[in-house]
């Protein structure tokens, strides 16, 4: 039987299909069948976003969410949104078994949300923002709607969002909204947010209590924070009156509160005076019992204490003395002394304090660099120390740090130089004048913005301005005393010169003397033409009055109240550090005997007692030092508490090795020598 003939037309297709033909056409006889996998790396992203915009016109929507909004002119609307019950299950697990199950929401198609954090509800621009991140994964997080999103995130336990917006405060927090992102830290249990928000009020307390947002906190968290032993605070009288302020807020509902907070207060840390005149006396405390019976405990505590108590009475003591030890955050006055040099003649990063309060001295953390001949300044928030005699360090500038007792290295001078004035006005620090190891002097003015950690030269002074002392009045002017070359016969070619200098129109101008304002300034006049004045160093003062009052109180006369109970010896004391504590005059260390031959170094530190009017002897220094630099600094009390020890920096105490190696190998080298002398010589 004859085969029938192929048909063209069933060849064709046969050869027009031979693409989507079965693997074993394609594969030869033993071949492994191959094959790929396709992903489109937009077909998602791409699909949520038309599922978006169908939800958007209200295509194939089975569901609505209903949310009570009062953002319209103040008056309370129903906001509806559409939505895909499909997509929000999938989105988060809160709608998953509210739609899918048999409540009255999944049988409705209507979700009613309701008890919100604020009364007016949520804004309708936010909520619909949420619902787009359920869509897409995108949303704009501001500090306008961040508690909003979180509110919503939190709800609908969009974990990651949620996570976002706390990673978002973090970046965000500051002193004027740490307590308020506490709270809502609390709130929605962002552990890690809470802890810092902490911290930050609890090292800025004295503050915090400023704002007007502190004095909205419900009563449990004003109970925590005042139980709080490490808060950072100027005093318990501060804390008396913020505890008032806080009941008198709302006196109806929180007077009831009032003598549970007034216990929380460390009574005995109150002046004896301000209990009497201003404690006692406030109708809060007067119209309470308890809280009159804790005022008088308290100053019969301070009786005992200053009282001359006899072996018999310790024990009595001894109950109230756990009440007299301030918080840990609590900020003392230390009289804070910096560097200098040793009596071994090295160069110092020791840094060591005197305790007011408990009238000894301790150990602060060493400064990074050698110091000597250096400056300081203190502002409101940092010490600043700049400049040396010492070559690797006659550039670099250091703050401290007070809330967390740490020293860090900012911007350089611009110039090498030591004994200069460094004065601070309006936040801007005033570099002026010194000199240099290979210099007889420098006329400089340069400035230092801590925002920006830049430095840069203004106009030169008229004349080089050595060993600088400096007081700023009106926030604008800088009084300088300074010594400067000039061609006479005098030991030192030097002379005494007093000018000031105005920041806005950086103008100079002879003056006849520092305004003597208060005690400091006339001390420093008193002692101006002195060699212990011309090798000291003076911490700078900031005084708030007009310059027209300052100018009134120059006088070319000097009164000698302040010299009539001052050892005579210490006018005899040169490189001694002089700083400030409101009225008071410190002299701290120096050396005696400048022929360098039996240079006495000194650990001596003086006070003069404006209230007493007279100079005290205060506790030695740990150690001997001259050419030290000091100032007024307020530290918490967690920094003073005990013994502290602070290890050398490392980059001084590799330095310290190399020195102590060098020395060896030096003596060493001198041993050979001497015995290749001796063995010449036989």
């Amino acid at each position: 039987m004859a085969a029938a003939a192929p048909n063209p037309e069933d060849s064709a297709r046969s050869s027009g299909n031979s693409g989507t033909s079965t693997p074993s056409a394609l594969a030869g006889d033993g071949d492994a069948e191959e094959a790929e996998d396709f992903t489109s790396s937009s077909h998602c992203s791409e699909l949520s976003r038309r599922q978006n915009e169908q939800r958007k016109q209200g295509l194939f929507c089975d569901v609505t969410l209903a949310f009570s909004s009062g953002a319209a002119a103040g008056s309370v609307q129903i906001c509806e949104f559409s939505a895909h019950r499909s997509v929000l299950a999938a989105a988060t697990d809160y709608f998953t078994p509210l739609l899918g199950g048999q409540f009255s929401e999944s049988l409705s198609g209507r979700v009613e949300m309701k008890e919100w954090s604020s009364e007016l509800g949520p804004d309708p621009e936010t909520v619909e923002s949420v619902i787009q991140y359920m869509y897409t994964g995108e949303i704009r997080v501001s500090t306008c709607n961040v508690h909003e999103v979180l509110e919503l995130a939190d709800r609908f336990l969009l974990v990651q969002l949620k996570d976002f917006c706390g990673e978002f405060l973090k970046k965000k927090l500051s002193l004027t909204n740490c307590v308020a992102v506490h709270s809502l830290a609390h709130m929605y249990t962002l552990d890690q947010l809470a802890l810092r928000a902490a911290d930050m009020i609890r090292r800025n307390f004295h503050k915090v209590i400023q704002d007007e947002e502190f004095y909205t906190l419900p009563f449990h968290l004003v109970r925590d924070w005042l139980s709080d032993a490490e808060i950072t605070v100027d005093s318990e009288e501060v804390l008396f009156e913020a505890v008032v302020k806080w009941v008198q807020k709302n006196p109806e509902e929180r007077s009831r509160y009032f003598e549970e907070l007034f216990r929380l207060l460390r009574l005995p840390q109150i002046k004896p005076t301000y209990l009497t005149r201003v404690v006692k006396n406030e109708h809060l405390v007067a119209a309470n019992e308890a809280c009159l019976r804790l005022v008088s405990e308290a100053v019969e505590g301070h009786a005992i204490r200053f009282e001359n108590l006899k072996s018999a009475d310790m024990e009595l003591w001894s109950s109230h003395m756990a009440s007299f030890q301030p918080r840990f955050g609590q900020n003392m006055d230390v009289i804070m002394v910096v560097g200098g040099v040793s009596e071994g003649g090295d160069y110092l990063s020791e840094c060591v304090g005197y305790f007011i309060y408990e009238d000894r001295w301790v150990n602060l953390p060493h400064i990074h660099n050698h110091l000597d001949g250096h400056a300081i300044a203190a502002t409101e928030s940092h010490v600043y120390v700049a400049g040396s005699m010492e070559p690797g360090f006659a550039k670099t500038v250091e703050r401290y740090n007070p809330n967390r007792n740490t020293w860090e290295q900012v911007s350089n001078l611009t110039t090498r130089k030591h004994s200069f004035g460094l004065t601070c006005i309006k936040d801007i620090l005033y570099s002026i004048g010194g000199h240099g190891n290979f210099s007889p002097g420098f006329k400089d003015v340069s400035v230092y913005e801590p925002e920006q950690d830049k430095w840069h030269n203004l106009e030169s002074a008229p004349k080089i301005l050595r060993d600088v002392k400096a007081v700023s009045v009106e926030d604008r002017y800088v009084y300088v005393t300074a010594r400067t070359p000039v061609d006479t016969d005098n030991e030192d070619g030097l002379k005494t010169v007093t000018t000031r200098y105005d920041t806005e129109s950086r103008q100079w101008q002879d003056v006849d003397s520092l305004p003597l304002i208060d005690n400091y300034c006339i001390f420093q006049m008193a002692v101006a033409s002195t060699n212990f004045y011309h090798t000291a160093s003076c911490c700078p003062k900031s005084y708030t009055v007009r310059d027209e009052v300052a100018r009134q109180k120059i006088s070319v006369r000097i009164s000698d109240e302040i010299l009539e109970s001052l050892p005579p010896e210490v006018t005899s004391i040169e490189g001694a550090a002089i700083c400030h504590f409101d009225e008071d005059v410190f002299i701290i260390g120096g050396w005696k005997n400048s022929d360098d031959v039996d240079k006495q170094y000194r650990k001596e530190a003086y006070r003069y007692c404006a209230e007493r009017k007279r100079w005290m002897l205060l506790p030695p220094m740990p150690q001997p030092r001259c050419r030290a630099t000091a100032c007024h600094v307020r530290i918490p009390y967690r920094f003073l508490y005990g013994c502290q020890r602070y290890p050398m920096p490392q980059n001084l105490a590799r330095q310290r090795d190399r020195m102590q190696q060098m020395q060896q190998l030096h003596r060493r080298t001198l041993t050979l020598r001497r015995q290749l002398q001796s063995q010449i010589e036989c």
